[in-house]
């Protein structure tokens, strides 16, 4: 185990950590990428006071002496797992953030003193959850951003403050929900999020916040998302989607196909899929109010969206629980021969490599919306327009949906082309 004493990348006054590395890695198509786990001891120091030659502080003894005693506490914690021949990140990252040596070390326990008026960030953030005037699935998702604030602060032995939540809280934030294991889309809705907690704690006049999150460079936001592609998200072309349709099912798969086969002509997320009753298809169309955004969104009634809806005069089946859905809809995608390999995150032991799964594998409820955008653009339809039907607000949002590959694409313009012709 190889321990790297640093500093924290940004700021006049920055954090203290360890990086860990013990030769796991993960295997990607040019090579092997090595992962590595950064411990935040919670000492900080300004940078004029370091010996980045000696990796510790120039005139602090005490603080020196903790580094040390760390570093040893570490290294023993990485030897008891590694002779029980449980030496993961994960297994690692548990025993760091729990060790009663390390939280003594760095007195993690200490508590923090706040002036008399001053509203912490976490308790305003609870309070404006409850009281706004937002969706159960919006609140759910901002509370998750919070639990992971929470778990952040616990990691990193700090407490956040307004003051203290700028770039470098970010930087560090973004690296932490890397380290782990949270994907690109998910620590993007999390920047979201934090971003939208920052701007309401701003619009109170007893709190000043940082204001790095307003901040651009070269128009560019300082809390900007990563922007990784996630290979993972896929969808189902019209001829898949046929493949599917004439698949002989026994009755509990059928069922669990053609509520997949409604999303794929209507849209739908699955939350709305549920509530879907007769008297929302009316004169050829099907009309609903989403549960997400409160949208009212009108779809067409295409000749498959009959076929299917034919199939239950008097109600839709049953939906089962998410998890439940998804677990079946692999199963019915696999007997459909959707083999297709994709590149996609996959554990493989105590690793997490990229490497080709079969297509099936990656569908989910969700991939009938997606399949549902993507293909009608690809018919030609305006995006403008398809947006009245997806009920997405902006047209960044919508082609986030749309997953066109470049080959299709050329395939779809070559069609266009021979009908100019």
């Amino acid at each position: 185990m190889k321990i790297n004493i640093r500093l924290s990348s940004r700021g006049e006054t920055r954090s203290i950590i360890y990086r860990i590395s013990f030769g796991t890695y993960e295997v990607h198509p040019d090579g092997k990428k090595y992962r590595q786990l950064d411990y935040s001891t919670g000492l900080s120091v300004k940078l004029k006071d370091w010996n980045p030659a000696k990796r510790i502080t120039k005139n602090d003894s005490y603080k020196n002496g903790q580094i040390s005693r760390g570093v040893a506490r570490v290294e023993e914690i990485g030897s008891k797992l590694a002779s029980e021949n449980n030496l993961t990140l994960k297994n690692l990252r548990e025993a760091l953030s729990t060790d009663e040596g390390l939280i003594e070390i760095f007195n993690k326990n200490r508590e923090i003193v706040v002036e008399k008026d001053y509203i912490p960030p976490f308790r305003f953030i609870e309070d404006y959850i409850s009281k706004s005037n937002l969706t159960t699935g919006t609140k759910k998702d901002l509370n998750n951003t919070l639990n992971h604030l929470k778990d952040f602060d616990a990691y990193r032995g700090k407490t956040a403050s307004w003051k203290s939540m700028g770039y470098e809280y970010y930087l560090d934030l973004v690296n932490y929900l890397k380290t782990v294991g949270k994907k690109g889309s998910t620590i993007d809705k999390i920047v979201k999020n934090l971003k939208t907690f920052l701007t309401q704690a701003d619009l109170t006049d007893n709190l000043v916040v940082n204001q790095d999150f307003k901040k651009k460079v070269s128009g560019r936001s300082l809390f900007a998302k990563i922007n990784k592609e996630e290979a993972e998200h896929v969808y189902l072309n019209e001829d898949e989607i046929r493949l599917i349709t004439n698949t002989k099912l026994d009755d509990r798969l059928a069922e669990i196909r053609d509520l997949f086969l409604i999303g794929c002509w209507t849209g739908l997320r699955i939350s709305d899929l549920s509530r879907l009753k007769s008297e929302n298809i009316k004169d050829g169309l099907v009309s609903i109010r989403t549960q997400k955004t409160r949208e009212g969104v009108v779809v067409p009634v295409t000749d498959e969206l009959q076929a299917v809806l034919d199939k239950y005069p008097e109600r839709l089946p049953k939906i089962p629980t998410d998890q439940y859905y998804n677990r079946q809809l692999k199963d019915v995608c696999r007997l459909s021969g959707l083999d297709e390999p994709v590149m996609a995150e996959v554990k493989k032991g105590k690793m997490t490599v990229i490497a080709p799964v079969p297509k099936w594998q990656l569908v989910t409820s969700h991939t009938a919306r997606r399949s549902f955008a993507t293909n009608l653009y690809r018919r030609g339809i305006p995006s403008t327009q398809l947006m009245f039907l997806t009920g997405h607000r902006t047209e960044d949002a919508f082609l986030k949906y749309i997953k066109v590959s470049k080959e299709d694409n050329a395939k779809d313009v070559a069609k266009k082309l021979k009908k100019i012709g």
